[in-house]
């Protein structure tokens, strides 16, 4: 039995859970001993899940401020479903596979019940009693139109269906005689589903100003005045226990209260109330120094202080996220020493510390802005007490800045749910999309239109994640040439550069719509290319030199009676600059019909020499590539090489035209006779 994943290497071997024979148990139908078996124990010896239990608590193994458990509550209805459940989910939590597999994180185990989760949803909604039931064709066609019906994203279904393959995978193991065949997930998901997994958003750039600009103006405001907060925070506290002491005072004395029911029982929510009409302070003067510091700011009672204070939390979270674009776990273990300043070749950069487990635990850096400074300054003073008091799941992490206090009669907690505060923050600054930023949306996220039209409402407030402040960084570096991928890549913690590409996807494009052309310059450039053309031309036709090509040599024969529209430098110029003349150039000729001509010499530029629509003008310069590229072929198949007969062809027919352009300037040349070993393929 694999632990090493779970355990920390200080853990108690004494306390660690025994190997049981589960299976036999369960087969055997031994349910109460089956019960009775110890799947967690902490450090201390304490039993926090047994086999029987329906919420497994496992904070020893995931050490997590949040998503400890393993939940089967969901199928409390069929012990039957639930209990084989259970039997798979221990085969994943201490590695049973007999393939000897690597063994998986705490946090893999539990999203990979949540996937097998959705497999027994459907056999309790159909009334099936094990996951072999899928084995049945009619049930498996039932299976996945509920996958389709679900809505479910190919990403999703495929991992379902890798679930699925790890019961398959472990049949040896717990022996449930399944009868399935291992599915091949990738492309089973996508015959299954059409929905595409969706990008996360870009924030659209009106509302990524007003947000980052907002979190900047809180934290600025309120750092001058961060220890008057936290005095006023112990203030509030301190009265709070004052009133719940000058309350069970009056319980000792005998008065009598409504919270107060029979048998000794209390209603919390009343008992509250009442100690805090008991404090000795009135909440209103306590907070009142601080509203005479940042009068913008509503605080006239402990709810508006306890808003303020929330707000200030999640606008230092969006500074030090959105200026870093560091992961949500990222964020989450910045202390209060994670902040500082390094200097490069005489430039400073600002600097944050934290930990990266992506792709492994290790340190890290990420480069910030020096907002990020005020911000962690700030976060560190507010929590300064609460740290002191707050139960960290995992000591490596401990005195992260992070934590709350959300009940006065409750010690302090790591905070979780930062998107659904993030969301609030929009909610309560009014950030509302509009027609434009929705517009913005669908052409900044090309790869996410489904999730823009799911998650992005004109008039209601925008939909902010954390992992918005990762991508919004990449597309708008891309977009402003702010960095290069390379940079970005560094900056992300990315293996391969593909990644750093997939988070800007659509910053480039944005970055060509962006851009603006300077008619001044247009206008020049048009000019500059109009005089070279018209030079060109009135060279060819005023001059003596030779030329080839087909209409090449129509100039020469016809340089005694020029036509009008060629006569003079000035008549040229204008046939140029109204579009009666073009001239298009390549390494190996000249075309008068510009994009009207027929093309069969951008792919085989010996179609030039005899162009069949009479356009072909060769000069010198030209001429003297056409003796090289002779000199090349000829060598080449001078040189033994095997060659098929369509390549032969083709080199042929260039050699020939090569002489026919040398003859022309009277270039000395030795016409290509040799015998060649032609080789059929």
């Amino acid at each position: 039995m694999d632990t090493s994943k779970l355990y920390l290497p200080d853990f108690p071997q004494l306390h660690k859970v025994k190997d049981v024979d589960v299976v036999t148990l369960y087969h055997e139908r031994r349910f109460e001993e089956l019960d009775a078996v110890v799947i967690c124990k902490d450090k201390d010896g304490i039993v926090t899940a047994t086999f029987g239990q329906n919420s497994w608590d496992c904070l020893p193994f995931s050490r997590k401020k949040a998503n400890n458990s393993l939940n089967f509550e969901e199928l409390n209805s069929s012990p039957t479903l639930q209990r084989e459940l259970k039997l798979l989910s221990i085969g994943w939590l201490f590695n049973k596979s007999p393939k000897r597999k690597k063994a998986i994180q705490f946090s893999s185990v539990r999203s990979r019940l949540r996937n097998m989760g959705v497999v027994y949803r459907f056999l309790l909604a159909n009334k099936h009693s094990s996951l072999k039931c899928l084995s049945s064709s009619v049930a498996w066609d039932e299976f996945e139109y509920f996958l389709q019906e679900s809505d479910y994203a190919q990403g999703t279904i495929e991992s379902i269906f890798v679930a699925i393959n790890t019961a398959i995978n472990d049949e040896s193991w717990h022996k449930f005689e399944l009868g399935l065949n291992p599915i091949k997930s990738n492309i089973e998901a996508r015959r299954i589903s059409f929905n595409e997994a969706q990008q996360t958003l870009v924030i659209p750039e009106r509302i990524c100003d007003a947000i980052y600009g907002k979190a900047i103006e809180l934290v600025n405001g309120a750092h001058p005045y961060r220890q008057l907060i936290l005095d006023i925070e112990k203030s509030l506290q301190h009265n709070y226990i004052e009133g719940v002491r000058n309350l069970e005072e009056k319980i000792k004395q005998g008065n009598r209260y409504s919270f107060m029911g029979k048998g000794g029982s209390i209603d919390k929510r009343k008992y509250i109330s009442a100690a805090q009409e008991l404090q000795p302070h009135k909440v209103k003067d306590l907070v009142a120094p601080l509203a005479a510091k940042v009068p913008s700011i509503r605080l006239k009672n402990g709810t508006d202080f306890n808003r303020y204070w929330g707000q200030l939390t999640n606008a230092c979270y969006i500074v030090c996220g959105g200026f870093s674009g560091m992961r949500d776990s990222e964020i989450d273990k910045l202390t209060a020493k994670s902040y500082y300043k390094d200097s490069f070749e005489g430039r400073d950069f600002h600097m944050l510390q934290s930990h990266t487990f992506k792709l492994g635990h290790k340190r890290e850096t990420w480069i910030t802005a020096s907002s990020s400074k005020t911000a962690i300054e700030l976060m560190a003073t507010l929590t300064e007490e609460w740290r002191k008091e707050t139960t960290y799941p995992d000591k490596k992490y401990i005195d992260t800045i992070w934590v709350n206090k959300t009940y006065r009669s409750k010690p302090p907690t790591l905070i979780t749910g930062w998107n659904k505060r993030l969301q609030r923050f929009c909610k309560q600054f009014n950030f509302i999309v509009t027609e434009e930023d929705f517009a913005e949306c669908l052409e900044s996220n090309p790869r996410s239109l489904n999730r823009v039209k799911k998650d992005v409402t004109v008039g209601n407030p925008w939909h902010m994640t954390t992992h918005q402040f990762r991508r919004t960084l990449a597309f708008y570096c891309i977009k402003n040439r702010l960095g290069t991928l390379v940079a970005l890549k560094q900056q992300f913690k990315h293996l391969y550069l593909a990644m750093t590409e997939w988070y800007t996807n659509g910053g480039k494009l944005a970055s060509l719509r962006a851009l603006k052309v300077d008619k001044q310059v247009q206008k020049a450039l048009d000019e500059i290319n109009a005089e070279t053309t018209a030079n060109k031309i009135f060279k060819q036709w005023h001059s003596d030199e030779t030329l080839s090509g087909v209409h090449g040599k129509a100039i020469m024969k016809m340089r005694g009676d020029i036509p009008t529209i060629y006569s003079s430098w000035d008549v040229i110029y204008k046939a140029v600059k109204d579009g009666k003349l073009t001239l298009h150039g390549s390494m190996h000729s000249y075309c008068k019909s510009g994009y009207d001509c027929d093309m069969d010499g951008v792919v085989a530029p010996q179609f030039c020499v005899d162009c069949s629509s009479g356009s072909s003008i060769i000069d010198e310069q030209q001429a003297k590539w056409w003796q090289k590229k002779h000199r090349s072929l000829v060598a080449y198949m001078e040189s033994g090489e095997e060659i098929s007969v369509s390549d032969h062809s083709h080199y042929v027919t260039q050699v020939r035209a090569a002489e026919k352009v040398m003859a022309d300037f009277d270039m000395p040349f030795t016409p290509f006779e040799a015998e060649l070993k032609v080789m059929e393929l």
